[in-house]
């Protein structure tokens, strides 16, 4: 099996190769923003108060006979392991390495207890209701602890329990990546493909015509956005190809502001530039129509696009009057950086048509290309002005707080904006706690709203994407919450 991927394998590999303790459902009887949690590494589950989360794990899980694991049993010692690992908790909390990405999944956990090598109990000092999705976001797996006792880090090495290994002798590394079946693979039977083949092409149109000349058998995963181009040409010379159009969970176009740096630190600078965006104009040129307004921290259902149109407005004229309020009169300049073509050609011209609206309001965008490990470092340092990121992907861990709390709460690593407000981290805080969902979301439409308020952060627009694949997979559609690759439940009907 073969697609494409634009990087290395990172979390999407991961997905392959590990499990958490629980999953979320894939497969075409599922819509692409659905959630649906499922028993993974463990069968079962109980959660007491939002705060006690105990998990029961299978018998007889093992992972992989790869070295240097080599196919010993999974047991709870291993989550409690993989999760102070992630948390840098418990045995890592003096060790001074670098911050996790994901460590925010933990925060506020007391303690995590073994008291047999089947049952695992996490506690939090409060009620913690995301952590029930986080723990079947693939961003958390259950990990071995032989790799980092031989590699020091889990960066170039994976051996798991998920249904396809990484072939090491057959990589080619910046072209090829190669997994195979997991023969040890728990859930019996599966997974149904033998070998996955990642071809590394860096270009859309390439992928494209392998695509048509069927040298692909899936195209539009792993963090590739195939948009309105893809879906027009396509079909054209490819009649059988299937077709599957969705709108990610989060914005197509996100600019990262600086709150820190004059002049984005004013926020009536920051409201000029959010009142300047005709995200109309953008959904109309890059998107046919299909697509929807962005709020800053708001998953796809908490607002309706017509809320949604209360909140943001298009005028041109009152940013004016806003920039003069703050004394630029005669108009402000912003430098933009961007990572050059990292993100193809589509984000730049969604830069370019930001550049022209702004320019309309007295806002004078300059975008300055840089490779992208400069920019990144920048970006991570907090040592930019205003950028932006494709979010699509919005809520790694399957639950909006991995949208708004990650984002927008100053104790963070993912915060990179500077935002730090007292009354939004108690917003933040408390819909965290709160376990009535109706109530809960109702806090989450108030901490986006106050967001939004704020400009701490501009979400420009959805734009419909798509994947395509050969009829002759079955079984697999693609899923906000899970890897969006051929995973143990997808087959080929040769």
């Amino acid at each position: 099996m073969s697609y494409t991927g634009k990087s290395n394998p990172n979390q999407y590999g991961a997905g392959l190769a590990y499990n958490g303790l629980l999953a979320t459902k894939t497969g075409p009887d599922m819509k692409y923003e659905q959630i649906v949690l499922l028993p993974a590494l463990a069968e079962r589950w109980e959660v007491q108060d939002a705060q006690t989360y105990t998990f029961h794990l299978r018998k007889g899980l093992k992972f992989a006979d790869l070295p240097p694991v080599n196919g010993r049993e999974l047991t709870s010692a291993d989550v409690k392991w993989s999760y102070e690992y992630a948390s840098r908790t418990g045995q890592f909390g003096d060790k001074k390495l670098p911050q996790a990405q994901f460590n925010w999944f933990f925060e506020g956990a007391t303690g995590i207890e073994t008291p047999d090598p089947s049952t695992v109990v996490l506690k939090f000092k409060e009620p913690y209701v995301p952590f029930i999705n986080y723990a079947g976001s693939y961003n958390n797996p259950i990990v071995a602890h032989e790799i980092f006792d031989q590699y020091g880090n889990f960066k170039d090495h994976m051996v798991g329990t998920g249904p396809f290994q990484l072939d090491e002798a057959t990589v080619q590394k910046g072209s090829r990546w190669t997994w195979k079946k997991n023969q040890s693979y728990w859930d019996a039977g599966k997974p149904y493909i033998d070998e996955i083949r990642w071809l590394v092409m860096t270009e859309d149109a390439a992928a494209v015509a392998a695509f048509e000349s069927r040298q692909l058998d899936l195209i539009g995963s792993t963090g590739d956005v195939f948009g309105l181009p893809q879906a027009q040409q396509i079909p054209k010379v490819y009649a059988n190809a299937v077709q599957y159009e969705y709108l990610p969970t989060g914005p197509t176009l996100w600019l990262d502001i600086n709150n820190r740096a004059a002049p984005l630190s004013d926020v009536r600078v920051r409201q000029a530039l959010s009142l300047a965006i005709n995200r109309d104009e953008f959904i109309t040129t890059f998107a046919g129509g299909k697509g929807a307004w962005a709020l800053p921290g708001a998953g796809p259902d908490t607002f309706t696009q017509d809320e949604i149109k209360q909140i943001l407005h298009y005028d041109p004229a009152q940013a004016k009057q806003l920039l003069s309020q703050a004394g630029y009169a005669n108009g402000v300049d912003l430098d933009f950086t961007y990572p050059g073509s990292a993100y193809g050609q589509d984000y730049i011209s969604h830069l370019q048509l930001l550049q022209a609206q702004a320019k309309k309001a007295g806002i004078n965008i300059t975008l300055r290309s840089q490779d992208k490990t400069s920019w990144s470092s920048l970006e991570m340092t907090g040592k930019y002005l205003i950028t932006a990121n494709p979010k699509t992907s919005a809520m790694p861990g399957g639950d909006i707080d991995g949208y708004v709390y990650a984002n927008f709460h100053s104790g963070t690593g993912e915060n990179r904006y500077g935002v730090s407000d007292p009354q939004l981290d108690a917003m933040l805080e408390a819909q965290r706690r709160e376990p009535d969902a109706a109530r809960r979301a109702e806090l989450v439409r108030q901490a986006v709203r106050f967001i939004s308020e704020q400009v701490y952060g501009i979400a420009v627009f959805r734009a419909a994407q798509y994947q395509f694949w050969q009829p002759s997979v079955k079984g697999y559609a693609p899923n906000a919450w899970s890897v969006t690759v051929p995973q143990a439940g997808s087959w080929l009907d040769s």
